[in-house]
């Protein structure tokens, strides 16, 4: 049976070497289901092989320092998506779009030649657009247009020249489509820096998809489009899902010196129902399930008011964080910058301050009485809820109280420490209307917020 198995093996990558030496837009003669199956299945394996031989030189040039970017498509999908949802765009959507664009014209139809045309005039248009003055767009599209009113009116003529042409260019138009395949695949890599050596490592980094689509190509080519999409769906259900299946987590940072120790492992999907925790102390930093955004906002020990911060990147990253320093200095504040440093280093970001007034708000407590009607004795737990009625606080300083407001209405607050820290209270707010909050904190807990503006030095937080 070994021996059965490996001679179909091998007399199925001869028949794909065959077809790639001479590409032709020919057909397999085979119309049994069963044995395009199996085809599909050794191909599929051959695939599988190619793919993990490229992405094992990749892991090879990462490890040697070569940098290509710390942020993939397909990671920010797995975060941002439910599984079954990831599944269905990764797996039946996504290539059923990408045959149909990459593959479908491998065999010569006179009508997918038109749409081919059009598509090309709207996408030559839509560029055009982007990257021209308004009248140098026009202008293109005028010459798009007449393109195309030519190209309906001589629609048979055009047809019987590709025809004629059609074998002897087919070989160079196979390879094109394939490497277009691949190439539109490192835009993947989505902080790639281009600017970079990195750049010369563009070839061995899409290689995968190159040899993928040459494949995909094959079977499009010799049995038809959608066994061409099933080993393109095959392909990816079994990489995600062996994704899914074994990187919940995996290892970013790992540094062991005499100063101190620091390791970061980041979650390939956030549970937002596990715990989470942090701690900073004299001589530790420790972060368990926690945003990459809050970790960055908790080093800075800035309010979140005073830090400006593009969360459309990396806003699904969750990471533990662990640090440890072994020097005599306990500078709380040295160790935060340090492991700033570092995480600055591993997800690429700048942190850059600028001057800027800003309406802050003193508080003080205009009616003490009526503040006291809502104190609660300490239960050792307070909660804040977020909801659409509003914002509930149960058993929580004055303090915890102008924390929550900073973050959710995205203002400044002042206050003296003592009185911040002072008693445990209820209140109840309103979520995105502040001057209701303002007057609710007036009017049913005596709370006064007087407005004046000041200096403050905002932290601009900037992923390259």
């Amino acid at each position: 049976m070994l021996q059965s198995f490996t001679l179909q093996l091998k007399q199925t990558a001869s028949d794909i070497w065959l077809f790639l030496k001479n590409p032709k837009d020919q057909p397999a003669a085979v119309d049994s289901r069963s044995i395009k199956l199996r085809i599909l299945l050794y191909v599929l394996l051959i695939d599988v092989l190619l793919t993990f031989a490229f992405t094992g030189i990749s892991q090879l040039i990462e490890m040697i320092g070569w940098d290509t970017g710390n942020t993939h498509a397909v990671l920010e999908m797995m975060r941002s998506f439910p599984v079954w949802a990831f599944l269905l765009l990764g797996v039946l959507a996504v290539p059923l779009l990408e045959e149909l664009i990459f593959r479908y014209g491998l065999r010569f139809k006179s009508g997918y030649m038109a749409l081919l045309a059009f598509v090309a005039a709207i996408a030559l248009g839509v560029l055009a657009y982007s990257l021209l003055p308004l009248e140098g767009a026009i202008g293109v599209w005028v010459i798009l247009g007449i393109a195309l009113v030519l190209y309906a009116l001589n629609g048979d003529a055009v047809t019987s020249f590709l025809e004629k042409v059609w074998s002897k260019v087919y070989g160079i138009f196979f390879y094109l489509v394939a490497f277009a395949f691949g190439l539109i695949h490192i835009t993947n890599f989505t902080d790639f820096n281009y600017a970079s050596a990195a750049v010369l490592l563009i070839p061995i980094l899409i290689a995968p998809q190159v040899i993928g689509g040459m494949l995909i190509g094959y079977m499009r080519v010799k049995h038809g489009f959608f066994w061409g999409y099933f080993l393109h769906a095959g392909h990816n259900a079994l990489f995600f899902g062996m994704a899914l299946a074994t990187m919940s987590s995996f290892e970013r940072l790992d540094l062991q010196n005499e100063n101190y120790t620091l390791q970061v492992d980041e979650y390939v999907r956030h549970d937002q129902t596990a715990l989470a925790s942090k701690f900073i102390g004299p001589d530790s930093i420790g972060f368990e399930n926690q945003k990459l955004h809050d970790v960055i906002l908790a080093l800075l020990d800035k309010e979140e008011s005073l830090v400006e911060l593009d969360k459309k990147r990396h806003q699904y990253t969750a990471i533990d964080l662990h640090f440890k320093t072994h020097a005599a200095s306990k500078d709380i504040k040295q160790n935060k910058q340090l492991v700033l440093e570092q995480l600055q280093e591993v997800y690429k970001f700048d942190v850059t301050y600028r001057t800027q007034k800003q309406d802050a708000w003193d508080v003080a407590i205009a009616d003490s009485s009526l503040l006291a009607t809502n104190a609660v004795a300490d239960i050792g737990k307070s909660t804040v809820m977020y909801n659409e009625e509003g914002i509930t606080f149960e058993n929580v300083t004055l303090g915890e109280l102008v924390g929550a407001i900073e973050k959710n209405f995205k203002v400044g607050l002042i206050a003296k420490r003592e009185l911040l820290e002072s008693g445990k209270y209820n209140f109840k707010l309103p979520k995105s209307d502040f001057e209701q909050a303002k007057e609710d904190l007036k009017t049913k807990y005596g709370i006064l917020l007087q407005s004046r503006m000041e200096l403050a030095d905002l932290a601009v937080v900037s992923f390259k």
